[in-house]
């Protein structure tokens, strides 16, 4: 999905944003602006080794919630310049402060071209981390260019505006399966409108007719993820894998059948003179009688291909590799220069014969707090036809 899909990727940076603007008292505290280096520490902070952790119950702390207000601006190649207020509880449901804490909030956004969403959700850690449960609802009112479907729309450049509107509905809980091994079911359900602005769509643009107007889409899912990095936020070793699947179907009250699934891996390797090298490789793929909305597309969603306009390519296969070198300096400053490509095909057999989307850039990185690793980002990107900022917090992968 173009429109919702970059919104609800706002709502998981925004999260990480009040996470970073917590007060310390949630973990200790970093004696100067280091990114991690200890690639057992699978958290947000390195722990000084020198300070005892007490786990017991007699002497432990009690679970406490710190309530952050954060105004969060973003850029996004669809919907322009933006302004996320979100009002954030981070909170915990054991006194185990060596565990990531909680997250919920309420929110809402507003774009340069009259976009805008509500939202609330919950990311909790529960049972010392053993289940990860997430929850949310939302509305948003997304105004959107749309290109067509395949390769040939995307080359062609040519588009018309939409406006979509959807009421969302989402759950997740995952299971602990083996240590850093995540495995649970999932629960989506959507009510979606869209609609074109001028009333015919142009010959050379082509969308199942079908696609305008109303329509309910449900489906159960699974997912599951891996996670063995030394940091969330800014990680310099260790992996990150998570595969998804949503079967969306009509026997349970849906409009359409069709399936949606996601495998993406990242690396990330550490380097001499501050440097880390980030890897990542995904695929997403849907199949079945798919509304063009959910269809995956080139620069969309968690791992996007930096430097395609979100929605320019989108056909049921895409494929990303990209890798970029980070450094860091002693205080708050960050570099990045990345590349990588993707293709866009109507099947995987025909991902041989796709064209090759290359795309690339540098970037700025400013440390938030001292606490914890999380970034301002400002990223300029050159794609196959076209040149792109980005303002947002959090990495691109």
């Amino acid at each position: 999905m173009t429109g919702p899909c970059l919104v609800l990727r706002r709502i998981t940076r925004a999260t990480l944003l009040a996470a970073s603007l917590a007060t310390p008292t949630m973990a200790a505290t970093r004696p100067d602006w280091r990114v991690p280096s200890d690639p057992t520490t699978n958290g947000a902070v390195d722990v000084d080794p020198g300070t005892p952790i007490d786990l017991g119950t007699e002497n432990a702390p009690k679970p406490e919630a710190t309530l952050t207000f954060a105004p969060i601006p973003f850029k996004n190649s669809q919907v322009g310049w933006g302004l996320m207020l979100m009002a954030l509880s981070i909170h915990r449901f054991d006194p185990d402060t060596t565990i990531g804490p909680s997250t919920g909030g309420v929110g809402g956004f507003y774009t340069e071209n009259h976009s805008w969403g509500l939202m609330a959700f919950e990311a909790a850690r529960l049972a010392h981390d053993t289940w990860r449960v997430r929850v949310g609802l939302s509305h948003f009112d997304i105004n959107y260019k749309f290109y067509g479907i395949g390769e040939e729309a995307g080359n062609a450049g040519h588009s018309v505006d939409l406006s979509q509107t959807m009421d969302f509905g989402m759950g997740t809980a995952l299971y602990r399966v083996v240590p850093n091994l995540y495995f649970g079911p999932a629960l989506v359900w959507m009510r979606t409108r869209a609609s074109l602005e001028s009333a015919t769509l142009p010959p050379d643009i082509q969308a199942p007719s079908d696609d305008f107007g109303s329509a309910d889409l449900f489906a159960p899912g699974v997912q599951g993820e891996r996670d063995h990095r030394n940091d969330d936020y800014w990680p310099t070793t260790g992996s990150l894998g998570k595969v998804k699947a949503w079967f969306f179907t009509k026997a349970l009250g849906g409009s359409r059948d069709f399936q949606r699934y996601v495998a993406a891996w990242s690396q990330y390797v550490p380097l001499p003179r501050r440097f880390t090298l980030a890897a990542n490789a995904n695929m997403l793929a849907a199949a079945g009688d798919v509304p063009f909305y959910m269809l995956p597309s080139v620069g969309s969603g968690e791992n996007g291909l930096r430097g395609y306009t979100q929605g320019r390519y989108r056909d049921k296969v895409v494929v990303t590799l990209q890798a970029e070198a980070r450094w860091h300096a002693e205080g708050r400053m960050g570099a990045t220069i990345f590349g990588g490509f993707a293709q866009v095909a109507p099947s995987v057999g025909q991902l041989s014969d796709a064209l090759v989307l290359p795309g690339g850039g540098v970037g700025l990185r400013y440390q938030l707090t001292h606490e914890y690793p999380m970034h301002m980002r400002f990223d300029v990107a050159w794609g196959r036809k076209e040149t792109l900022f980005y303002f947002s917090v959090g990495e691109a992968f």
